[in-house]
């Protein structure tokens, strides 16, 4: 079967905790760049809705995982 041990790589290591480190590492940055491309000529907006989505998305992960672990 073609993609099992890619399956099974990241069954063993893509686990929540690491997503959502992932999530508020990538959202930070990217938050950022939306808040400055929103006084600057570019797509600040839906930049900036991205980036706070992922990095609340991942800050609500790590807090429900540390609260239930």
């Amino acid at each position: 079967m073609p993609g099992g041990r890619l399956r099974e790589w990241a069954r063993r290591n893509l686990t929540e905790p690491r997503i959502a480190v992932a999530l508020v590492v990538a959202g930070a940055p990217v938050t950022l760049a939306g808040a400055l491309l929103y006084v600057l000529p570019g797509p600040g907006f839906p930049v900036l809705v991205i980036g706070l989505a992922s990095l609340i998305t991942g800050l609500v992960m790590l807090g429900s995982w540390a609260s239930s672990g």
